[in-house]
């Protein structure tokens, strides 16, 4: 019996224990990979080796990639890399004097302000900014503290448009809180869906005529977005449209010469069709603003996409 008990504690004895760190480090990374954010807290807490991997930029990036790809783009970054330039050169005494942690971006002046980004209360963040942006970005992006650019789409009472706007991610409900100029940015709009929101699919400025390469491809049965606003010195948003034939045209494919006129008929399927909001004749030449009060119309941009215009009309039959 007790050379038995002789064999096991030898056996114990020459068991050696292993921990993570002993792995290969591209085993490490490899594992490291496939844990979610809270895993990765959870790591981190280990040592201080295994922190600083845990810490790693390449790790958020993707992180940030798998979550937040469909709406945080170049915009929403160079956003986050102008709020953390500023937090880098100013002192600390200077950012805590800012209304406990408040930074925002914005052009203009008021009615036609226009924010671009916002971040609040980050103050606990500082230093995690300052030596570990990428997962500083994912934590206020998670948490609702960075407030970032994208556009939402609005729809009802015959309404059917996409404004720009900032949002903030509530994780509790999945879901938005939405800033928009239409609000008058200090009104927000709650429990709004991931599918109500998109990147903004061109770089043009709201304020900016859209100069499209496509005008003088457009033919009936073409899905449209057309920018349009009320006064000339407002903010644009896009609509969506359909080319049409004008009343003249006898539709008939071996007798329709719409697509060499130079009037182009824009019908928006949201309207009844006896509304005088249902159609407009434009003038596919002019690359300027047309109409009259109270819609201006600005550029038009081509739907090629089917995801995208599968979500316009999932929100026109649902109207």
């Amino acid at each position: 019996m007790s050379s038995e008990k002789n064999c096991v504690s030898k056996k114990q004895k020459d068991c050696k224990v292993y921990s993570l760190l002993d792995l290969p480090e591209w085993i490490l990374d490899c594992i490291l990979e496939c844990l979610s954010p809270l895993d990765l807290f959870r790591v981190a807490e280990v040592c201080s080796s295994l922190r600083d991997k845990t810490r790693s930029d390449a790790l958020w990036e993707k992180l940030i990639k798998q979550k937040w790809g469909r709406l945080v783009g170049d915009v929403a970054h160079q956003e986050w890399l102008w709020h953390t330039t500023k937090i880098n050169t100013q002192s600390l005494l200077l950012l805590q004097q800012n209304q406990g942690g408040l930074c925002g971006s914005s052009t203009g002046v008021w009615p036609s302000l226009s924010f671009n980004s916002y971040l609040e209360n980050f103050i606990d963040f500082i230093t995690l900014i300052k030596s570990c942006s990428k997962m500083a970005f994912y934590i206020c992006l998670e948490s609702g503290r960075f407030w970032f650019p994208v556009q939402l789409y609005k729809s009802g009472n015959q309404n059917l448009s996409v404004c720009d706007a900032i949002v903030s991610y509530d994780s509790r409900t999945n879901t938005f809180q939405a800033r928009s100029r239409r609000g008058g940015w200090h009104m927000i709009e709650g429990n709004v869906p991931w599918d109500k929101l998109r990147m903004s699919p061109v770089e043009t400025s709201p304020m900016t005529f859209y100069v499209s390469n496509s005008m003088n491809d457009l033919k009936p049965g073409d899905q449209i977005e057309i920018q349009i606003r009320r006064r000339t010195d407002s903010h644009y948003t896009w609509s969506y449209a359909v080319i049409g034939h004008p009343e003249t045209c006898e539709e008939d494919v071996n007798h329709c010469h719409c697509k060499y006129n130079d009037m182009l008929v824009v019908e928006f399927k949201q309207y009844k069709g006896q509304s005088r909001w249902r159609r407009s004749v434009l003038n596919r030449k002019l690359h300027e603003e047309q109409g009259s009060r109270p819609r201006w119309f600005g550029g038009i941009r081509k739907l090629v996409n089917e995801d995208e215009i599968k979500r316009w009309n999932n929100f026109l039959t649902s109207k």
